[in-house]
């Protein structure tokens, strides 16, 4: 599970690399969003696995 989420992560995060060398400020700002939204679930996800 720990592995997919990171997955994600990584594509969504080389996802906006590529948005930004296009420019267009709501693809920038929709997978920015995205990807700012799967952190805070992993995030959330690792504090409940280590209670």
């Amino acid at each position: 599970m720990e592995g997919d989420a990171l997955d994600k992560i990584e594509y969504l995060r080389q996802k906006l690399h590529k948005v930004i060398e296009s420019g267009d400020h709501n693809a920038i700002l929709t997978v920015s969003q995205e990807l700012d939204v799967l952190i805070v679930r992993h995030m959330i996800n690792q504090l409940h696995l280590s209670k």
